[in-house]
């Protein structure tokens, strides 16, 4: 017998078990919560999604599209032979700007800051995961490739990272930073990023320190958008997009690293024009189709599985184990994680958008009955799964986080909105249908059975009036 002829009827059967679970699982619903808690819950759930569009644009506008000038009074006065290392303090009581391993005449008017133990120390005692997969790759050197990370700037630049290791360091170290602190280094030179602080010393490398203050300076907006970069966000796009501005009036745009996590970048000119929409929407249909058939794949291999092992408890049976097939599923989904992490240069996006892929596919396999639902409620989640590749693509991943959030509650309203408007109604009114049929039904059983019971009773009484 033909091999995919057998996999109908467990098709057939998982599909049967799913709707009867989704069609008592409704009606359960809707006997416990009033059609006035179900709109106020819609409600709800929209209202959050419009909330978080509104932060998103209001960021976009006050952050994105204006350029971020907090770098601005010292664009021609740091060391293009040196460091400008950047700092993020609150209520600090040294200079705002002041030099580093650098003689006074050398910047006349500057500050100028003798070696403390403190800085050598601090420097020295960070930890050896602040180096791993931190190197870079220069267009001479034969080393890995360097992948783009679009990530935390705007259209214009874009910052790349290389994820090989070439460095160690020793393991001595035991100091972390907190997760409060922001410190980035700029240099035109990738090497002296590298050195530690008593090289920078020994070799007179002059580094600018400039401090920024988010309760005094104006660069940070006004109240409303320090609250969200306190409470929400983090101050690191400031910093990034701040040096970004410096790095566009450089020939060699130089290269980036942050202190804290140990990450290291470089920028590089990156245009992007609204044609890119375009390839947005062809790579959005290529995942969500790839993910799509990869999990519908496994589903089928899973309950296959489980399938064979009742029957063979039940039966007591043995039955193979489908190694090779869920050994597949498996690595495709691990090679597809793999391929999404280095476009979104995030593991945790690229498993996010995973996850919406496959509630959305079990929303539309499983909830969507009625024709209204299967003809437009795809549209809706493409529109919005859309919305979120073309800001990533768009805007080179800057605040992608938070898009991907904006996209997901409105996918999320629709699905509750369809289910309410359109399933709801189709399955409570079949319900019913039941119900009355049920009824009819136990009806048509006591008519039949008071019948047979009068004619008993006339079958009865007539031989006693005969005799």
């Amino acid at each position: 017998r033909n091999p995919n002829l057998n996999q109908n009827p467990l098709i057939n059967v998982r599909d049967r078990l799913f709707h009867a679970l989704f069609f008592k699982m409704a009606v359960t619903y809707a006997r416990l919560f009033p059609p006035s808690f179900r709109r106020v819950f819609e409600f709800f759930v929209l209202l959050k999604a419009l909330f978080v569009l509104f932060i998103l644009a209001y960021i976009h506008i006050a952050f994105s599209r204006s350029p971020i000038n907090c770098l601005e009074h010292v664009r021609d006065k740091w060391p293009r032979d040196g460091i400008l290392r950047v700092e993020i303090q609150r209520n600090s009581s040294r200079a705002p700007i002041f030099l580093q391993f650098c003689g006074a005449d050398k910047f006349p008017g500057m500050v100028v800051e003798s070696t403390a133990e403190e800085e050598e120390e601090e420097e020295e005692e960070m930890t050896v995961d602040m180096f791993e997969n931190s190197s870079i790759k220069f267009e001479l050197d034969i080393e890995p490739k360097v992948f783009l990370k679009p990530s935390r700037v705007s259209s214009t630049q874009a910052l790349t990272r290389n994820e090989s290791q070439e460095f160690s360091f020793s393991e001595a170290a035991t100091k972390v930073w907190p997760q409060e602190e922001y410190i980035v280094e700029y240099s035109l030179e990738y090497g002296f990023l590298r050195l530690s602080q008593s090289t920078r010393q020994r070799l007179s490398i002059p580094v600018m320190v400039v401090t920024l203050d988010p309760t005094r300076d104006q660069c940070f907006g006004d109240r409303f958008s320090r609250l969200l970069l306190d409470e929400f966000l983090g101050y690191d796009d400031i910093l990034m997009s701040s040096v970004k501005a410096l790095a566009e009036n450089e020939e060699n745009k130089g290269f980036l690293r942050n202190v804290v996590s140990g990450e290291h970048y470089r920028f590089v000119s990156m245009w992007m024009a609204r044609t890119s929409y375009l390839a947005a929407f062809v790579i959005m249909v290529i995942f969500t189709l790839s993910v799509s058939m990869l999990l519908r794949y496994s589903h089928h291999q899973i309950f296959v599985f489980i399938v064979d092992l009742l029957q063979m408890l039940e039966m007591n049976m043995t039955i193979a184990f489908p190694a090779a097939p869920l050994l597949t599923v498996i690595l495709a989904l691990v090679g597809m994680e793999a391929i999404m992490s280095e476009f979104f240069n995030d593991t945790t996006t690229a498993f996010y958008i995973i996850l919406i892929v496959w509630l959305a596919d079990q929303y539309d396999a499983i909830c969507c009955h009625t024709n209204t639902s299967k003809r437009h409620w795809l549209r809706f989640f493409y529109l919005y799964h859309f919305a979120f590749y073309a800001y990533h693509y768009r805007f080179n991943g800057q605040y992608s986080s938070l898009a991907l959030v904006t996209s997901w509650l409105f996918i999320q309203h629709s699905m509750i909105y369809f289910f309410h408007h359109y399933e709801l109604p189709a399955i409570l009114q079949q319900s019913r249908i039941q119900e009355l049929l049920l009824q009819n039904q136990q009806l048509g059983q006591g008519t039949q059975t008071t019948l047979q019971d009068n004619l008993n009773n006339n079958t009865t009484a007539a031989p006693m009036a005969v005799g």
